[in-house]
């Protein structure tokens, strides 16, 4: 009788399986790309936006409400005091301001906060094309919040 166990020369199953199993698991839907690049070049945009409206107001040009030289002495400032110093609008009411090269510098920012729901118009759009309406439902009402929020409708007192 022999006392060693006996090996199998078979091979054992691999645990984390093929690379063919990790490129399919990892594929991405047409709507994530699509969704992604909408991110992608927007996010850049609202950048560009941004630098290019900082310069106007770092230049001097667009007669700024508050010039930049001055705004180190605002810098200690909590929001609510800066905003009773400076008499500056709140909300929306920023746009009434956008003459000014220093509240021209907010498109940029607003823009980044369209950039999402400009990605979830184009997933609503291909699931509603597709009739995939639980998907479409969901992005729907994330739209409606995100513009409820942004709108003021949602507010969180302070």
């Amino acid at each position: 009788m022999n006392s060693q166990a006996s090996v199998s020369n078979s091979h054992p199953q691999s645990v984390v399986g093929t690379s063919n199993d990790v490129q399919s698991s990892s594929k991405v839907s047409p709507e994530q790309n699509r969704y992604a690049t909408i991110l992608l070049v927007c996010s850049w945009a609202g950048i560009v936006i941004m630098v290019i409206t900082f310069v106007l107001y770092m230049a001097g040009l667009f007669n700024p409400s508050i010039a930049p030289s001055q705004m180190p002495q605002y810098w200690g400032l909590t929001v609510h005091e800066y905003a009773k110093v400076t008499h500056a609008p709140s909300g929306w009411n920023w746009l009434s301001m956008i003459n000014h090269s220093d509240y021209l510098n907010l498109v940029g920012l607003a823009f980044l906060g369209l950039v999402s729901v400009l990605g979830y118009i184009s997933l609503f759009m291909n699931y509603t094309i597709k009739k995939d309406f639980p998907y479409a439902i969901m992005v729907g009402l994330e739209i409606v919040i995100i513009i409820l929020a942004a709108s003021g409708v949602f507010h969180v007192a302070g």
